[in-house]
């Protein structure tokens, strides 16, 4: 797939806006995109943008709480020994959005041909998401509805909402009904759940998963409490009403196990707002929680924040904010549509992990349901270098996350006949939940990801105790399972890793993947300075980690010699790498005859049917080229981009902005500037048809890398920071920030320099072209460009190119699964 290098956003309904998003027309086309960029949320609970209203008109209604999960049993066709058992999938718990209204008996419907006027936005400095409809009923009168949601950054288990109503013109009766309502039991017509096959959806419950608890009216404070089902998880929600008016109203207030309704009835006077204030806490708790417990601390969490009052709430949330976009914030001078996009990407990641606090962070944070609400190896690789650079503090959290899963590791790597711990390709609870082995267990690589993203943390961030501390077990258990996963081979003694499957999921269960060979070999010598450097510097403490570990200094030199003797594919009639020891012996999928209805191909082929070809779903080796960037040569990493660009289809929204980096890297520039406006665009435009699932988290990490790893030219090899820019062409400057051993640094990029300020810390020495810059003080130091590097011409074919030109039908043979078909030269597609 490839994004138009023109701005895909219908600008007539969301206008550009550099630090928002705002929608000026509302119609029921495309609602589950809507519901999913507009929802609000703080990492630990969150709000899709579903209409106040909570009728019919959604895709799917959603609220979450991050983690809060139900179990299943995993029904394999054909069991086999340590097939995963156990399936998660996170909850929607009790959704309070809903405030209804009726004018003189008719309801509020955004569809409706009376609705004059509907805007609704979202400034990313704010974090509130306001929306103001103007409505003519059908008995004549006009009214105006303006409300507002916003789930707290500073208090994570609060949400506030107001909705306020203006007859204005003539008196009316005005109904409101504000509701705290149990949608995971309901599966209504038309929802998601109705939709066909997709892997990538949630699955749904066949059986009950929120069972009652607690049911209380509170004079007018609502409270209810749950148990999931099988999982045993708790969770109490509480929801508190204040109503402002001069006009006479009525109350009632209805509980169910599954519905809290509270209605006032308003003789409303015309010009005369009506403002209710809806209040909401959620907490949740494990197996042994109490009810009567986690309902008072949603109480508590009300009574806290209604002593301070909506206005300290958003002075609160627009200084966590402020704080945030401080370091975090990318600046494109001259081209806004861009900067609004990329702010919103940037957005969602605050969304997904700002108060995670110990918890992990789903691929769709908390903004849908898709993928089951797991996490995966996302994390580690797309998240973890935008927080070490721009908040450690998050980076450290999310990675204390994954050091909690450690004891689950080590006995799934038993359970696996191995040593060492295996983390789970994709989890709430520590547990494997893939059901697919080749795409699920056999990603080893996930073990090294979390060991290279602790590394990232601590070289960027300038804390090596990080390593030799808190993060060492999970360094040494990772290391051991590579050794006892691969084995020495031949009188040269090679290190081969066998039956793996890498990042490419259309290839599976294959020998020595060059992503996962090189990933492992960082791991081991990573793991393995670490235990020497506390050996050699704290004794007692390394005496003390090797007892509990049973390690000594002997296994750490088969690391070594695993990582020295670790096998590295590479071809050299092509000159490339190849993905795998077999991988280039496939035909290759001929994309460019494949028809458009046939893609994604994992909608539509069997996977064995992929795994016969030289096809891939996203970045392997080229993201190889970009995490172990230092092991490859110049020529190397263009010889690979140019062979497997062409045959990588994009099916994944992991992929464009790895493509990017190393495509601006390597010379293709108009090729990196469209992959990256993919990544950017992703959601906002939704180019893979399923936003409605949920944002792609992993994609808006992955902007900021292609921004600052691609165009900014950022490398941070084991700490070693260089930068070698490529800004596109048109652009006029490039604003980032980024981590330099702990001290913060701003770059400012145009076409004929790089500008660098040091912004606090000691500062640093780095490299820009090759060339040392030390940075010690504040003054800037600017720093004269010669060009933006090689300028390659664009490759427009899907056939691989080989020493710099297309492969001929002598060197590979291209084809479809319908009918192998080599083609003659004049059909090989032109690059």
């Amino acid at each position: 797939m490839r994004a138009p290098a023109s701005d895909p956003v219908d600008r007539t309904r969301f206008p550009v806006e550099e630090w928002g998003l705002t929608e000026v027309r509302y119609d029921t086309a495309h609602l589950g995109q809507r519901e999913t960029v507009f929802a609000v949320g703080n990492g630990y609970l969150g709000l899709r943008g579903n209409n106040e209203e909570g009728n019919a008109e959604a895709h799917a209604h959603g609220t979450f709480v991050n983690g809060f999960h139900e179990t299943w049993d995993i029904r394999h066709a054909e069991d086999a020994f340590a097939f995963a058992k156990t399936g998660q999938t996170i909850v929607n718990v009790p959704d309070t959005k809903t405030i209804a209204i009726t004018v003189d008996g008719e309801p509020l419907r955004l569809s409706s041909p009376g609705v004059a006027s509907f805007r609704r936005s979202i400034d990313f400095r704010e974090g509130v998401l306001r929306r103001d409809v103007t409505w003519h009923t059908a008995s004549g009168r006009r009214v105006a509805v303006r409300s507002s949601r916003m789930v707290s950054f500073s208090r994570r288990n609060l949400a506030l909402m107001t909705y306020e109503v203006t007859v204005l013109d003539g008196p009316a009766e005005v109904v409101i009904t504000s509701d705290v309502r149990n949608r995971q039991d309901e599966v209504p017509e038309g929802s998601a759940a109705s939709v066909g096959f997709d892997p990538r959806r949630s699955a749904q419950f066949e059986n009950r998963v929120l069972l009652s608890q607690l049911v209380r009216d509170e004079h007018g404070r609502m409270a209810l409490a749950y148990r999931a089902a099988h999982s045993g998880l708790g969770l109490a929600v509480c929801v508190d009403h204040e109503l402002f008016t001069d006009d006479p109203v009525t109350t009632e207030t209805r509980m169910t196990a599954d519905l809290g309704r509270r209605t006032y009835r308003i003789a409303a006077s015309e010009g005369r707002p009506i403002l209710l204030v809806k209040w909401v806490a959620y907490h949740d708790g494990g197996a042994d929680a109490d009810a009567e417990d986690l309902v008072g601390l949603a109480r508590l969490t009300i009574d806290d924040a209604q002593a301070v009052g909506r206005e300290v709430l958003a002075a609160e949330q627009r200084d966590w904010l402020a704080g945030y976009w401080a370091n975090a914030d990318v600046e494109i001078d001259g081209r806004p549509e861009l900067q609004q996009a990329v702010r919103w990407c940037l957005f969602q990641l605050a969304q997904a992990a700002g108060r995670t606090d110990g918890g992990g962070i789903g691929a769709k944070g908390v903004s849908g349901s898709g993928y089951q609400g797991h996490y995966f190896w996302d994390t580690e690789v797309y998240l973890v270098p935008f927080f070490a650079h721009t908040n450690p503090g998050l980076a450290r959290r999310a990675l204390r996350f994954r050091i909690s899963m450690l004891d689950a590791a080590r006995d799934r790597a038993a359970e696996m006949a191995q040593r060492g711990a295996l983390f789970p390709w994709r989890t709430i609870n520590g547990q494997e939940a893939s059901a697919y082995y080749a795409a699920g267990t056999a990603q080893y690589h996930i073990d090294a990801d979390i060991a290279w993203a602790m590394c990232k943390y601590a070289d960027v961030c300038g804390d090596p105790g990080f390593l030799t501390g808190e993060a060492l077990p999970v360094l040494v258990e990772t290391a051991r399972l590579w050794v006892d996963l691969g084995f020495f081979r031949g009188p040269e003694r090679s290190f081969h890793i066998h039956s793996v499957t890498g990042p490419d999921e259309y290839s599976a269960v294959v020998n020595n993947n060059l992503y996962t060979n090189l990933m492992a070999r960082a791991n081991l010598r990573r793991a393995a300075a670490a235990v020497r450097e506390l050996a050699a510097g704290d004794p007692d403490g390394f005496a003390a980690i090797a007892g509990d570990l049973r390690l000594e200094l002997s296994e750490v030199d088969v690391w070594e010699a695993a990582a020295e003797a670790m096998t590295i594919p590479y071809d050299e009639g092509f000159g490339v790498h190849p993905q795998d020891e077999d991988f280039l012996k496939r035909e290759v999928w001929d994309l460019a005859h494949t028809p458009e209805e046939n893609t994604p191909l994992l909608l539509h082929y069997h996977p064995l049917v992929i795994y016969r070809f030289q096809v891939l779903k996203q970045a392997d080796a080229i993201l190889a080229l970009f995490l172990a960037g230092d092991a490859f040569t110049a020529a190397q990493k263009r010889a690979d981009y140019e062979y497997y660009d062409p045959i990588t289809t994009g099916d994944s929204t992991l992929s464009a902005v790895v493509q990017s980096i190393i495509a601006a890297e390597v010379g293709y520039q108009e090729r990196a500037l469209g992959s990256c406006m993919e990544g950017i665009f992703v959601d906002l435009a939704d180019l893979h048809h399923n936003t409605g699932d949920g944002v792609h988290i992993a994609s808006a990490g992955g902007v900021w890398n292609a921004l600052v790893y691609g165009f900014g030219g950022l490398r941070d090899h084991s700490g070693r920071i260089s930068l070698d820019p490529r800004l596109p062409a048109g652009w006029k400057a490039l604003r980032f920030g980024f981590g330099l051993s702990g001290s913060r640094v701003q770059a400012e990029l145009t076409a004929s320099e790089l500008v660098l300020t040091l912004l606090d810390g000691p500062g640093g020495t780095l490299t820009v072209r090759g060339e040392p810059v030390s940075l010690t003080g504040r003054a800037s130091v600017r720093v004269a460009l010669d060009g933006q590097g090689p300028l390659m011409p664009t490759i427009t074919g899907s056939v691989p190119l080989l020493h710099g030109r297309p492969a001929t039908p002598e060197e590979l043979t291209v084809g479809l699964p319908t009918g192998s078909t080599t083609l003659s030269p004049q059909q090989v597609p032109d690059s």
